[in-house]
């Protein structure tokens, strides 16, 4: 992307702002979460194969419920993990087994669990994506999922403060569906608490119920209680030419639930999920049939600053170019003047 992949920050208002030179660093956290007030467990060095419990993933990572949904987290090796990741989202106009934003989340949080077993310090740290790079590994058109998929994850530190992540997705048969890699800085708990106070709003904390099987009232009340099984509720769109824009917002506490605890951030998925979204709209307006089906083919994606609960979010869809039935957007998103993300995707039309 160019010049436009730089590094960046977000920002808190209120009182965080006189913290701003210590974090222009510093990226949106991507898929991080704090988990609640619980001060760090120092666990035991795990062994190959075994299963990593939601407390000890944890006690390293910033990440909780209903925003982590992976299960079965095991470790393969060094820096190495599997899991098992659900698609909880319907595809929409992506003809693959799961749309793209989500294998974003869900990935980018099994890439943090796997830095964390390689982070030389001990304790909670926050992973904060510069940078995630998407790439559709499966041929064709797939139907959506109906059973969980195998997520693998490799990660390492690079320096002292940085972490990449370089993760992978099959199907039950081992076919490949995506690679995602992610870059990220690196902030203890303490460190992310420290610089991110003027953020901090009191938020009811309750935990997730059990995924039972679809169409249970189970599975219903975990609908209610998970607002990242749809996607952002986008309002007011707007076309200027090759140009879609819409709006989130303002952003409730609700849709940040379980992504930084006591500070409702909007997920960097949530972006994504927006942005990419958008883009298959315009696709479909461009081609002229509202049911068009397209593959994600390649995104990159880079966050810019944090969207905070109370916030309105403009999103953005451009076409920046046509290639046979491959179609490349530039998409971002932004408060007011401030730009929040962007990303460039390559959708292939499949009409």
């Amino acid at each position: 992307m160019g010049n436009a992949l730089q590094s960046f920050v977000a920002v808190p208002p209120r009182s965080a702002r006189s913290s701003s030179s210590a974090i222009t660093a510093l990226a949106t956290p991507a898929l991080t979460t704090l988990w609640g007030d619980r001060a760090p467990v120092v666990q035991e060095e795990p062994r190959l194969g075994e299963e990593l419990s939601r407390p000890e993933l944890f006690a390293r990572i910033c990440v909780r419920d209903p925003y982590f949904a992976l299960s079965e987290v095991r470790v393969a090796g060094e820096g190495k993990l599997t899991a098992r990741v659900p698609v909880e989202q319907e595809t929409g106009g992506e003809a693959s087994p799961i749309n793209a934003a989500e294998v974003g989340r869900h990935l980018a949080i099994l890439g943090s669990c796997a830095a964390a077993q390689v982070n030389p310090k001990e304790g909670q740290h926050y992973y904060l994506a510069r940078r995630a790079r998407l790439e559709r590994l499966h041929a064709g058109p797939l139907p959506r999922a109906t059973g969980l998929l195998l997520g693998t994850a490799r990660a390492e530190f690079r320096e002292k403060r940085t972490a990449t992540a370089h993760t992978r997705l099959t199907d039950e048969r081992g076919q490949a569906l995506f690679s995602l890699e992610v870059d990220y800085n690196v902030l203890s708990a303490a460190a992310f608490l420290r610089l991110f106070q003027g953020a901090r709003q009191d938020m009811r904390r309750e935990p997730r119920a059990e995924r039972g099987p679809r169409n249970t009232s189970a599975d219903f009340a975990a609908l209610r209680t998970n607002p990242h099984r749809e996607p952002p509720p986008l309002h007011g769109y707007v076309r200027d030419g090759d140009c879609l824009k819409a709006t989130l917002g303002p952003v409730s506490a609700e849709l940040c639930k379980g992504h930084f605890a006591l500070h409702p951030v909007m997920p960097v998925a949530v972006v994504m999920s927006g942005l990419s979204g958008l883009a298959g709209s315009l696709l479909r307006e461009l081609v002229g049939n509202p049911s068009a089906r397209y593959l994600v083919k390649h995104g990159e994606v880079r966050a810019d600053s944090l969207a905070y609960a109370g916030e309105s979010v403009t999103f953005g869809s451009h076409l920046h170019g046509v290639e046979g039935k491959d179609h490349r957007f530039y998409c971002w998103a932004s408060v007011g003047e401030r730009l929040v993300g962007v990303m460039e995707l390559t959708l292939t039309c499949l009409e």
